[in-house]
């Protein structure tokens, strides 16, 4: 594994949304609370693991918005100055305004402090649509899926150089899509793009 402690997290909970999206059974609502609780543990481990500080789960944050809310997360935990805060989904319906929704919550912190530095990664068992995946790449939020993995999950299993510079310079890139002078769409294509590469090994 990498020594980024941010791609570890990403990494456990790529593979955790693997195994939950071959689990089908069950009641739904349990189903949905045990994958908030598996996410939680992930985060916890991987935190325990590299220095990172991990919250308990479903917490709300104790942070001014502006709306005057408290909004509750699935996850969340600190790495350095960043806040992460984490939505998990274990739905057969397409998560895309579930996603809408979670990015709401973090701009409503956003929107009171320029100081704050707060980041969504946003979990599902089913693959997240096209529109939505856009929508995250322009926000900043991280999305994972059973289809898609993240960048730095494929940077650990790789051996092909030029892939890996690829997969590289598309990571430093998602951090501010703008700063790089690439749309969305043109972040997903590339990213899309690079899946394929790594599937094909």
């Amino acid at each position: 594994m990498s020594q980024d402690p941010i791609a570890k997290v990403l990494s456990h909970l790529y593979e955790l949304c693997i195994k939950k999206a071959g689990d089908r059974g069950g009641n739904r609502i349990q189903e949905g609370h045990r994958f908030e609780d598996e996410t939680s543990q992930e985060i916890f481990l991987a935190a325990r693991e590299s220095g990172l500080e991990a919250n308990p789960p479903r917490i709300m944050l104790d942070l001014p918005t502006l709306s005057g809310n408290r909004h509750q997360f699935d996850g969340s935990f600190r790495h350095g100055d960043v806040k992460y805060v984490v939505e998990c989904k274990n739905t057969s319906q397409a998560a895309k305004d579930y996603l809408y929704y979670f990015r709401s919550k973090i701009a409503d912190y956003l929107d009171v402090s320029s100081d704050l530095d707060m980041r969504g990664i946003f979990l599902s068992t089913v693959a997240v649509a096209e529109s939505a995946w856009r929508f995250g790449l322009a926000y900043r939020v991280r999305i994972i899926d059973p289809v898609s993995p993240p960048i730095e999950y494929m940077l650990n299993s790789v051996c092909d150089e030029a892939l890996s510079a690829s997969l590289n310079r598309t990571l430093i890139a998602l951090s501010d899509p703008a700063l790089n002078g690439l749309t969305p769409e043109q972040m997903l294509e590339e990213y899309r793009f690079l899946v394929g590469r790594w599937r094909d090994g």
